[in-house]
């Protein structure tokens, strides 16, 4: 290795080549990677989605999911089952085993499912398909006073002509029911007539159709053969005959029903700023470029949408670009002022060309990274635009410790390029040994578990390529730089003579804080060596109780503030859409009212505070977003924000939960939940009830909430003995009931793009009320009507609007919500899963309690952590243990670790954050930098041991010799991380964590190389020493 470096050296224009290389690669990678604010993390599940048109989450959970899961659950690749029942549908998922074949899973899923036979005869087919995380980009939305069936047709058109745009990769049309026609009879009708609902459908059938039938060939060529009778309207359908009279007249559907075109019967409802809207979402795909995909879709709605209406209006909302190019200016702006702030540094205390050097160091390694991210996978994203920011101090590290050595060497009076061939033999093994540790301290992060840690497999990965290339850099292209400099002359110019005595200053200051206040204090922690490893353990004792005691408060994810603020109120099943469409307006002028909103105008923001409202209504939540005008984030908190719109909205007592969404990790999405299983529904029932109000009297507390929707009633119908008197059974009454409440499915048909469905069925009036039952009428095989409650009787029994299952048993996930500082998801899981769980165990013994949402999360990801992470520090160790040759030089080095930790959460601390998931990764780019530091001072001691130094003298020399490169890594780590640090704009809060982790466990960790790591390496040879006497004397003896 050392000849490569040294032909390197000698030979500039390789050198420069390969640095141009480098470059030119940066720079097409840089236009080639994709762009995305939020990485796109593969999903390893499967989706099995299945219908049961009209049916209760009940019987959808016993009918549809069961048998679903009993057909797979143990089939080779499957991990585990999530599943739901709700009303009309069921889901099971299917958790794939990492590295298994999902395409031969899906088959085999797929054969396991064809081969069930009990699915019931009214439930459709079932779809099952990889799930894929699809990142929506923007939303276009087509609002205005018409028909929605209007609305559709303009948006298909308007979702064709972008499908078809070149930048635009996935587009889908969201906002639109299924359109049906309803055919609808009154039962008097129905009486009068002496027709029932199959009469209808029959009709319907026959006289409905179109069919092909053959072909004619003749001598004048083939003639086709078609029947052409399907009807489409509701004109076509009126006409239907049902049956004819003796006298020749005949009765048609018009004559005893209406027939309206409508859309499914579900609760939805989406409006942008309080009017009807239909939205089209824009997704990128494999290669994405938000910012390609969006300018080509506003493009499209500026130029190409005149086809449209004067009361129709399209408009882009919820584009992500505007987020991805505020994220790339603020870590561009603060990673470049880091950069000139670390250039001033170095210039400062190295000759300039060396800083210069240095420096562009830094440039090659970023371009680098970004020539090889393509090849892996990865996207321009906010994660890994993070990952450049974090090891922005890792990778400058090396070059100054080479830079520095070469620069001390022409000090020395050696010549330019023997000084930079020595200088970079001298700290050659160090280095090389120190990338290597920081890239396997990087690793662990890439076999996290987790969908978070997928999210941020690109921080090691970014970390990897460009530690690679920063130690291509600085080996091979800055000796070659240094060796070949000009001699420094005087300066002629008075900026050059300035520059010249402010750092002949800061030499002089260097020398003085390294020979009159380090060297004395070295020298008497060498004297007190017990004394000060105590202090040094006892800091990190009581760092460490800091963390354990919740002093620094922990949180699993970080409060990433988004440019969207939502409301989510999900109300109770008895709640009519009226009362759910009077709260969704509630929900719309409150958001208006926050325009004068008093604590939100004091940030001194004058302009528009939201500029879209987008609302939703499915089955029994309502859901309003607003979308901040560009730049209001950076003014105006979005969690305040969130409260004060809570606020305006006013009270709703019967909510189930009723929440502001502020943000990617907030706190208020979180709370703590736990998961309650069992097989036995009314054990579990109770056991929630028991748990919800055990936790509400937890002082802290504010509410509670389960996901099992129990206030919901349902209606059983019984069959009274009369009916098996007049031959009626349970089945005919069921159909007839399902026929005039949900509707009898008489066609289906291809209209256009629409898959229509024909129903027969009651009014809606009636379908809605439960007197229907006095007028509805039986009829019997022999034709006969009989009133309903003459043959069946209904009951009003309790049930759920949402079964949820996890492997096969029935589970409901409780959560708790805090607003006061006295209690934590911390405490909370601690008295739930002790005391409390205990209780409940006892209580109902076939319940039991798992760790659930965030906190089953943190406890999967820090158990593969700890494993993963004392594996590479094993791996490091041995490394260490080989170069040394020694088994507890290496140990030394090693502190480095825990006492990176310490000024982490002595930085959390001053500052008042959480320590999260972020907090870990900068302490994972701490100890990269730390330890490189302690590995070029042992380094320095095993050299001036070699040379036949005595002990004392080569820990004090290689001290003072080692001490301006690593308070200059540390200084420059720390300095080029401020801007970052005193950024107060929201989209940074993200990162600082993440930030001060690095910067401080640097900070804290410098004084541990320079004193703790001396005092400790001379304690362990006394006592070396010691143990060699003593075994000789006994030995003698």
């Amino acid at each position: 290795m050392k000849a490569i470096v040294s032909w390197f050296a000698r030979d500039p224009v390789a050198a420069n080549l390969l640095m141009i290389f480098v470059l030119i690669g940066g720079v097409l990678g840089s236009i080639g990677i994709g762009k995305e604010v939020i990485p796109s993390v593969p999903l390893d599940s499967i989706v099995i989605q299945m219908s049961y048109p009209g049916a209760g989450p009940t019987e959808v959970a016993e009918q549809i999911v069961v048998p679903i899961e009993e057909a797979v659950y143990n089939l080779d690749g499957v991990s585990s089952l999530r599943s739901n029942a709700w009303q009309g549908s069921g889901r099971v998922s299917v958790e794939v085993e990492s590295g298994f074949d999902k395409n031969k899973l899906i088959s085999e899923i797929q054969n396991n499912i064809d081969s069930i036979q009990t699915f019931p005869r009214d439930s459709e087919r079932p779809r099952i398909s990889e799930e894929i995380n699809r990142t929506t980009v923007m939303r276009v939305s087509l609002s205005g006073d018409v028909e929605q069936v209007t609305l559709k047709r303009y948006a298909e058109r308007i979702r064709d002509d972008l499908s078809r745009l070149p930048k635009v990769d996935f587009v889908s049309l969201q906002g639109t029911p299924r359109p049906e026609i309803s055919i609808e009879l009154e039962e008097l009708a129905m009486q009068r007539f002496g027709i029932s609902f199959d009469q209808v459908m029959s009709a319907v059938q026959r006289s409905s159709i179109s069919a092909p039938a053959g072909s004619i060939r003749g001598e004048n060529g083939t003639l086709q053969l078609q029947t052409r009778g399907q009807a489409f309207s509701t004109d076509e359908f009126n006409k239907i005959v049902i049956k004819s009279k003796p006298d020749g007249s005949r009765i048609t559907v018009g004559d005893v029903a209406t027939v309206l075109e409508t859309t499914e019967d579900t609760y939805f409802l989406a409006r942008l700023n309080a009017e009807r809207v239909v939205f089209i979402d824009i997704a990128t795909g494999e290669n994405p470029d938000v910012v390609a995909t969006t300018t080509a879709v506003k493009d499209y709605i500026e130029n190409q949408t005149d086809f449209l209406p004067t009361n129709i209006k399209a408009t882009a909302i919820h584009d992500f670009s505007v987020m991805f190019s505020d994220r790339l200016s603020l870590i561009g702006k603060n990673a470049l002022g880091g950069l000139v702030l670390v250039f001033i540094i170095l210039m400062l205390f190295l000759r300039p060309l060396v800083a210069l050097w240095v420096s562009v160091g830094i440039g090659i390694a970023y371009a680098g990274a970004l020539w090889l991210l393509p090849s892996v996978g990865l996207t321009l994203n906010m994660v890994s635009m993070f990952g450049f920011m974090l090891i922005l101090g890792i990778i400058v590290d090396d070059a100054i410790i080479v830079g520095e050595s070469i620069y001390r060497h022409q000090e020395e009076g050696y010549e330019a390029l023997t000084a930079s061939e020595q200088g970079a033999h001298t700290v050659l093994a160090p280095v090389l040994l120190a990338v290597a540790t920081t890239i396997i301290l990087f690793i662990p992060m890439l076999f996290l578990p987790g969908e978070f840690a997928r999210m941020i497999w690109s921080i090691p990965v970014v970390a990897l390529v460009a530690l690679s290339f920063s130690l291509v850099e600085c080996l091979l292209i800055l000796p070659a730089h240094l060796a070949h400099m000009p001699p420094e002359l005087p300066p002629t110019h008075k900026i050059g003579r300035g520059l010249t005595l402010i750092r002949a200053r800061c030499a002089k200051f260097m020398a003085t804080l390294s020979g009159e206040i380090y060297r004395p204090l070295l020298v008497r922690a060498l004297a007190w060596r017990y004394l000060t490893i105590v202090c040094f353990l006892l800091a990190l004792i009581f760092s460490l109780s800091l963390l354990s005691a919740g002093h620094v408060k922990r949180s699993f994810m970080p409060d990433v503030p988004w440019d969207f603020v939502g409301l989510e109120i999900r109300l109770p099943e008895n709640y009519s859409r009226e009362q759910m469409v009077a709260i969704l307006e509630r929900a719309e002028r409150a958001a208006e009212v926050l325009e004068s909103d008093e604590k939100l105008r004091q940030s001194g923001y004058e302009g528009e505070i939201s500029a879209h409202t987008l609302s939703f209504l499915w089955g029994h939540t309502v859901l309003v977003w607003a979308e901040l005008a560009p730049g209001v984030s950076k003014v105006i908190d979005p969690p305040m924000f969130g409260e004060r719109w809570v606020h305006h909205t006013g009270e709703i007592p019967d909510a189930m939960s009723y929440q502001a969404l502020a943000g990617f990790g907030s706190k208020e999405n979180q709370g703590f939940s736990v998961l309650l299983k069992s097989d036995n529904a009314r054990q579990l029932r109770e056991a929630s009830e028991y748990l919800e109000t055990a936790l509400r009297e937890i002082n802290g507390v504010t509410r509670t909430s389960d996901d099992s929707q129990g206030d919901r009633l349902e209606l059983s119908i019984h069959l009274l003995p009369y009916a098996n008197n007049i031959g009626v059974n349970l089945a005919e009454v069921a159909t007839q009931v399902r026929q005039g409440f949900y509707g009898a499915e008489a066609q289906r048909v291809a209209r256009g793009r629409d898959d229509l469905r024909v129903l027969v069925r009651y009014p809606e009036t009636q379908r809605r009320q439960v007197d229907t039952f006095d007028e509805m009428r039986i009829r019997t095989p022999n034709g006969a009507e009989v009133p309903f409650y003459s043959v069946a009787d209904v009951e009003y029994v309790p049930s759920y609007g949402r079964i949820k299952r996890s492997d096969r048993q029935r589970g409901v996930t409780i959560r708790a919500f805090s607003e006061s500082d006295t209690v934590n998801a911390d405490t909370l899981g601690e008295l739930v899963h002790g005391d409390i769980r205990d209780e409940i165990t006892a209580r109902f013994p076939d319940v039991s309690v798992e760790k659930s949402g965030s906190g089953a999360d943190e406890a999967e990801f820090f158990s593969a952590a700890t494993s993963l992470v004392a594996t590479a520090l094993c791996i490091i160790y041995m490394l260490m243990v080989v170069s040394f040759k020694s088994y507890l030089k290496p140990l030394g080095v090693l502190t480095a670790v825990p006492f990176g930790v310490m000024g982490a959460i002595f930085g959390h601390a001053l500052l008042g954050l959480e320590f999260s998931v972020m907090s870990w990764a900068g302490v994972f780019a701490a100890a990269g930098v730390v330890v490189n530091d302690n590995l070029v001072l042992m380094a320095r001691i095993n050299q001036l041991r070699q040379d036949g130094m005595d002990l004392d003298g080569a820990l004090t020399k290689a001290g003072i010799d080692r001490f301006r490169p690593i308070i200059l890594t540390s200084l420059t780590t720390f300095i080029g991380l401020m801007p970052i640090l005193l950024e107060t704009s929201l989209q940074a809060q993200f990162l600082i964590p993440m930030v001060v982790s690095l910067s401080f466990g640097v900070l804290f960790a410098t004084l541990v190389t320079l004193v703790f790591v001396p005092a400790l390496y001379l304690t362990a040879a006394r006592w070396r020493e010691y143990w060699r006497f003593a075994d000789t004397a006994i030995s003698n003896s």
